[in-house]
Parts: structure tokens; sequence; C-alpha cells
């Protein structure tokens, strides 16, 4: 099931739960496993979703691009550890590879 966080009352979006608040959006996931929630954003959403989190899953891209948002790195949030990153991967000239972050207990 995807929900989607939106400001447009008037937002529709078939297969979807539309909500308006992150608190809402908490409510309607809390009806399935945490296993099963995955957040994907925009960076508000990132940023305002990541405390609730446990779990990171982030592909890395070797390339630095020109951009105005990013996901925080995790790599320097004692919070957070690495527990795993995959080989590099080719995409035509695009090199990247998958991590997990777990939060620290």
């Amino acid at each position: 099931m995807n929900i989607v966080i939106t400001r447009d009352p008037g937002y529709k979006c078939p297969d979807a739960i539309i909500v308006h608040s992150i608190e809402e959006a908490e409510k309607v996931a809390s009806e399935y496993p945490s296993e099963d929630v995955f957040v994907i954003g925009g960076g508000s959403i990132y940023k305002q979703f990541l405390p609730y989190c446990d779990t990171a899953f982030v592909t890395k891209i070797d390339f630095a691009y020109e951009a105005d948002t990013f996901f925080p790195n995790l790599d320097t949030d004692s919070e957070w550890e690495c527990v795993h990153e995959s080989e590099e991967e080719t995409y035509y000239d695009l090199e990247y590879c998958f991590t997990r972050y777990e939060r620290k207990k």
C-alpha cells in the first residue's frame, strides 16, 4: 500500500492512501508490520521521518551532482552504523553501491 503525503487537499492517486500530515501517515502506517513500511522521499519527507526509522537503505552514487537537496550523511551521524555495503555496480557510466544502515541501540 502506498501512502502519499501531500499539502494539496484535492490530490487524488488511484491505489494509494492520501494523507496531509506526518501524523496521519504514521497512523495509517501503524496498521502494517514495520518491516513492510518504507519511506520514499523527497528531502522534506526524509528529514521528518528519519527519527522514526531504524533501518535505512541508501544507494550511493559515485558522482558529485549539483543539487539542492541531499539525504543526510549517515556515515557522520553517531546514531547510525553501516552494516552492509554491496560491491560497486556499473550502469552505463554510472557507478553506485547499495548500503544498509541500522540505528545503534
